[in-house]
């Protein structure tokens, strides 16, 4: 699991160099889809797993997003990522063992897609 984390991290980090701007969007978009999500899981309980899970999810994506604004270097990005990284596949795990209700599933998709965006 770690090397395929690492895999897709070098990988991202790859396309931050060659169109940033996209980069830069694409975290803009999970740091708000991770925050929604949250709103949205936490409605529910707001101490189950899901909702810790969801909370790490968005700091690490602010975390990241934050990164990127003050230019980090390569190494310090790549860290960051494998954080948001496992996070996502954490959240992820926890979501497919519960009962999602339809906002949240569509609050998780847009979180996908936005993870998807960076990681490509």
């Amino acid at each position: 699991m770690k090397a395929l984390l690492t895999a897709a991290v070098l990988v991202a980090l790859a396309g931050c160099s060659s169109n940033p701007s996209k980069m830069t969007d694409a975290a803009d978009r999970l740091e708000r889809s991770a925050e929604n999500l949250y709103e949205e899981v936490r409605r529910d309980s707001d101490s189950s797993d899901a909702a810790r899970e969801a909370q790490r999810l968005s700091e690490a994506a602010d975390e990241f997003s934050e990164d990127l604004e003050d230019d980090r270097d390569r190494e310090q990005l790549r860290e960051r990522f494998e954080v948001v990284a496992k996070s996502y596949h954490e959240l992820r795990d926890e979501l497919d063992g519960e009962n999602v209700d339809s906002d949240e599933r569509e609050a998780f998709e847009d979180v996908t897609r936005a993870y998807l965006d960076l990681e490509r």
